[in-house]
């Protein structure tokens, strides 16, 4: 199955959701060798759909938003994740083919919960304690007039719903992009690029 069509399955179960406010999202929960698995997804900006995992193991936790459209073990950012976590996800030769695997079939056959990012107890705990600021913080809020080095543009590409040619736009343009952990503190990262006049259309 390519990504194309796991991104089109996310947003068809987000957009049969009953509530699809700024801070509403689908969740689908699930174990995988004793670590749980929790993936948060939303189109509030359809053009740049929105997703994050959070992993968790007795008191060790993992938080990271990543591409959907880039679904590959090769290419998505697992940086800083903690080794208890990773011990029992990663195969025999140490790659995460069959983590991806699993979550791509969990995604096409689970159900999700239409739940509101303030009420969900995993992810407000988890940002409370967040550790990991460099790719923890899966929402948009506001394009900054400053060179974007070549390290957030990767970082951008692999944990956002970005396009390199958008990126390297942006970046051409004199500017960077900055994220938040809080919901309700995004902007339309679409209408925000028509205002920069990034994009024409």
């Amino acid at each position: 199955m390519s990504d194309t069509i796991i991104l089109d399955i996310l947003l068809e179960k987000y957009n049969n959701a009953k509530y699809k406010k700024v801070g509403n999202c689908i969740k689908l929960h699930y174990q995988y060798h004793d670590v749980n698995v929790n993936l948060y997804f939303d189109g509030y900006d359809k053009n740049y759909p929105s997703t994050s995992i959070i992993l968790a193991m007795d008191k060790s936790y993992y938080i990271t938003s990543f591409n959907v459209d880039n679904f590959d073990e090769k290419n998505q950012y697992l940086d800083k994740i903690p080794d208890p976590i990773l011990n029992l996800i990663k195969d025999e030769n140490n790659k995460l083919t069959s983590f991806y695997n699993e979550m791509r079939k969990r995604i096409k056959e689970d159900n999700f919960q239409n739940i509101s990012y303030s009420s969900d107890i995993v992810f407000n705990n988890t940002m409370q304690c967040n550790k990991n600021k460099e790719n923890g913080n899966p929402f948009f809020h506001y394009i900054r007039a400053t060179a974007m080095t070549p390290e957030h543009f990767k970082k951008l590409f692999h944990s956002m719903n970005i396009s390199k040619e958008i990126l390297t736009k942006i970046q051409q343009a004199g500017f960077t992009i900055v994220t938040t952990s809080d919901p309700n503190k995004r902007k339309n990262f679409h209408e925000e690029l028509k205002n920069k006049e990034i994009l024409t259309d």
